[in-house]
């Protein structure tokens, strides 16, 4: 019973889907629900399956991928673009530290926080579209799993750059291995039954450690991560994924 309902809580939190149902909320399992992290992208995967499902037949690829993208940000309220905009537009501002910490925080984009939003919609766009037919399926349902599980790495392995201020410091660097640990069995279970499982061991070993090196480097410009720093490796690691599946599959 507790993990259903550490399970619901990792929805509620990561993504709009209306769950009517309320949760006496304590500490322990707001921080076990990262465990559930890939369930949660494996639910925006399935759902995004569904669309793809609905409009293969009657628009151009292109159109439809497009379509699933902007589906998918809206599922999850542009929860991790935003954060990558909010980061780029941070570690590229020529500031400081705290300088660096004030631009993320504020409400505004950025230049650089466009570019990188423009960039990524592009990528994911493109690389869908010439993912051969028979991988498409399973590969949208195994990126924001593989997404989320670089999640919780870099909340396990980082601290908190604001001294567990914000949604995001109340996670970082307050999780251990088990978390990790389940969030990973997951991720290659599920995966397992839809996709060579070679594959998805080399994939999702190349992803997570580009997340480890994407978070090291964060942690040195600005001390630790922050929400904003996990929605951008949640980016990061589903293009990662994408161009992985790609270059495999040419």
């Amino acid at each position: 019973m507790k993990e259903i309902k550490r399970l619901i809580i990792a929805l509620q939190f990561m993504t709009r889907i209306p769950i009517p149902i309320r949760i006496d909320l304590k500490d322990d399992d707001f921080l076990k629900s990262t465990a559930y992290f890939p369930i949660v992208g494996f639910v925006v995967g399935i759902l995004s399956l569904l669309i793809y499902l609905l409009l293969k037949s009657v628009f151009p690829r292109e159109i439809v991928m497009t379509v699933i993208i902007a589906f998918s940000y809206v599922l999850i309220g542009a929860f991790h673009i935003d954060g990558l905009a909010d980061t780029f537009d941070g570690l590229f501002s020529n500031k400081n530290k705290e300088g660096m910490l004030e631009v993320m925080r504020d409400s505004r984009l950025g230049t650089n926080g466009v570019l990188a939003i423009l960039f990524m919609i592009i990528l994911r766009i493109s690389f869908l579209t010439n993912i051969d037919d028979s991988y498409i399926m399973a590969v949208l349902i195994i990126t924001p799993m593989i997404g989320r599980l670089s999640q919780v790495l870099a909340i396990m392995i980082s601290k908190s750059a604001r001294e567990g201020k914000g949604l995001g410091g109340l996670l970082i660097g307050k999780i251990g291995y088990r978390e990790f640990m389940i969030s990973a069995v997951i991720t290659l279970i599920i995966g397992y039954f839809i996709f060579p499982i070679q594959w998805l061991i080399a994939i999702t070993a190349v992803v997570l450690i580009m997340a480890y090196l994407e978070t090291y480097y964060i942690s040195a410009r600005i001390g630790g991560m922050t929400g904003d720093t996990l929605g951008a490796i949640n980016e990061l690691a589903e293009l990662t994924t994408l161009a992985m599946v790609y270059i495999i599959l040419r």
